[in-house]
């Protein structure tokens, strides 16, 4: 009975192989053959290019030349016999979750392209521009003229490849006509303070008095004061368009353009490089101003009403509350300015305001934090909600007591509750009130960082110290999970 050798049939001028599913042409009969010894059959794989680290950011070829492959199996074949290959990538060696990616075989060496390895490579490792390093196994399906068929497998090799990614920034700025065209950080995009590889969408709410142009910062921009970086549009200078791509100083055309007055939200996902623009309701901001914050709008919270409606959302007096405080309709004493109108109870939980300038401080709140609804047009302040703690719990604490305490912070103007914690890798955890879960917030899902009450746990992917940051008197309320 006749034998016939893979490896010195196939790789000796038998086969050319130059798609995934060559034709196998011996050059003799078709002979019989007996079953296979599946522990007989095998392709050794040798890193040819993948012996080096591969950087696809200045690799110039449309393929990589992967690897060589060796065919040591000797089963009987017969004529018309055909292999039809398949890589699989992993990031583990026993090839757990791995993916597949087209190959093609020349001779006796195995192609990927590059932009399908890159693909592969983010879908293993995310969109991060770093070094990864994964294990590749390729397989053969052998089918001959008799119907038989079987797999060879090969051995498990490792490849370090940098996949393309745009660069993305840890923070953008708007700037533009409302900055007078400075390189400030007054008006900085929201983000989820996840990485930004895995979230990189951010997000602005802006108001505008009429036509406005701008463009986006990023912080590099911001550190250096340099244009280069700056980010406009690629479509005409002053675009109103709804949506559109980003470009760098260099490249983009000019600003983009806010077409009148109005409130705008404005969404950048600095992986594709785009923004989408949506004018949003009409809102009216106060400031939450008193001996908790020095007096000072700037230092002070806000409270938020839209087309109109009462303002609804957390003030935090910090337990200051009882040597009082007002609301202020702008970011000075220049505005419409609201006391006490009435004598109320101590906590009360309405109460009737006063624009009177001598009108008094309101002074009936001694609780760390209230959820106010704030009605400007009827002059009424009600008490929704009153919370003396505010913490994190989570995994750590399986889910009980003591909560990791949070305390009231400011920068930029803005107020926040912060808590630092470590955490182990795949950690989750929530923002709760008073030690219950009676008022708790998680992710609203969006992607964006935003709140929602009774929301899903927010996570971590790494152990290691964070910092967590609650922005409740935000427009939409978010939070930050930094790792320190």
């Amino acid at each position: 009975m006749k034998k016939i050798s893979i490896f010195s049939t196939l790789l000796a001028g038998v086969v050319a192989f130059s798609a995934c599913t060559p034709e196998i042409e011996p050059g003799v009969p078709p002979v019989s053959y007996d079953p296979v010894d599946s522990a007989k059959v095998a392709i050794n794989i040798t890193a040819q290019e993948y012996a080096q680290a591969i950087d696809l950011n200045t690799y110039a070829a449309d393929s990589v030349a992967a690897f060589t492959i060796d065919l040591s199996a000797t089963p009987e074949l017969s004529a018309g016999t055909t292999l039809e290959y398949t890589l699989t990538m992993a990031a583990t060696e026993d090839m757990a979750a791995a993916v597949t990616i087209p190959v093609t075989v020349e001779g006796n060496v195995a192609k990927v392209a590059a932009a399908d390895l890159n693909t592969k490579v983010q879908t293993l490792f995310g969109k991060r521009p770093q070094p990864d390093t994964f294990y590749n196994r390729l397989g053969a399906l052998v089918k001959d003229a008799s119907g038989r068929n079987f797999e060879l497998a090969s051995n498990v090799i490792t490849a370090t490849v940098t996949p393309v990614a745009t660069p993305i920034e840890s923070a953008y700025y708007l700037i533009g006509e409302l900055t007078g065209w400075g390189l400030v950080s007054d008006y900085k995009f929201n983000h989820s303070g996840k990485d930004v590889y895995e979230d990189p969408i951010f997000t602005i709410t802006v108001t505008v008095e009429g036509e406005s142009y701008w463009k986006v910062a990023p912080q590099s921009a911001i550190d250096s004061q340099e244009w280069a970086t700056v980010l406009g549009n690629t479509e005409a200078d002053g675009s109103t368009s709804a949506e559109g791509s980003l470009a760098d100083d260099k490249s983009a055309v000019g600003a983009m353009k806010f077409p009148g007055a109005g409130n705008y939200k404005i969404t950048l996902n600095m992986e594709a490089y785009t923004y989408t623009v949506e004018v949003v309701p009409d809102v009216t901001e106060y400031f939450v101003v008193g001996d908790f914050s020095g007096w000072s709008q700037t230092d002070g919270q806000r409270l938020y009403s839209v087309s109109g409606a009462p303002a609804q959302g957390w003030i935090v007096l910090n337990g200051a509350g009882a040597n009082g405080w007002k609301i202020s309709s702008q970011a000075d004493w220049n505005g419409t300015n609201y006391g006490a109108g009435e004598e109320a109870a101590a906590e009360a939980t309405s109460m009737l305001l006063s624009t009177d300038g001598d009108a008094s401080n309101i002074t009936q709140y001694s609780a760390f934090s209230y959820e106010v609804l704030f009605d400007a047009a009827n002059l009424n302040l009600t008490i929704l909600n009153t919370v003396n703690t505010w913490g994190l719990v989570g995994t750590f604490n399986e889910w009980g007591s003591p909560d990791v305490p949070m305390t009231l912070s400011t920068e930029a103007g803005m107020d926040y509750l912060v808590a630092t914690l470590t955490l182990d890798a795949g950690a989750e955890f929530k923002i709760r009130a008073d030690e219950g879960w009676t008022i708790n917030y998680g992710d609203a899902g969006a992607g964006d960082g935003t709140l929602a009450r009774d929301g899903g746990n927010f996570s971590v992917a790494e152990a290691g110290d964070y910092e967590v940051r609650f922005y409740f008197c935000a427009q939409t309320p978010y939070y930050t999970v930094t790792k320190l």
